[in-house]
């Protein structure tokens, strides 16, 4: 079995901490470019359209159980849309900050 973003099988992934299996980004470098672009693009897309979700149910005056559920779906996928698709990106495995911020 191959774990896509390394590039490693299960048979070399006890190298991958002694730095001896290739990445994705240096093997494949097209496919890395689009998946950075696809994330970076969904990261700023999903930032923006969660805010507007979350500013336009606030900003009502009607509070009831179903917007408030709406509200609180948005800003856990804010999280995940303004925090964890960029360190994604930047290749920061995510359980290492998660476990820093939450000390």
């Amino acid at each position: 079995m191959e774990f896509p973003l390394t590039g490693l099988t299960e048979a070399n992934s006890s190298n991958a901490s002694s730095g001896q299996a290739e990445s994705l980004y240096s093997r494949r470098p097209v496919v890395a470019g689009l998946y950075v672009g696809l994330l970076g693009m969904a990261a700023v897309v999903g930032t923006l359209g969660n805010l507007v979700v979350i500013t336009t149910v606030t900003m009502k005056k009607l509070y009831d159980v179903g917007r408030a559920f709406i509200a609180n779906l948005a800003s856990s996928d804010l999280i995940v849309t303004a925090v964890i698709n960029p360190l994604a990106i930047a290749g920061t495995p995510v359980r290492i900050v998660l476990r820093v911020l939450l000390r």
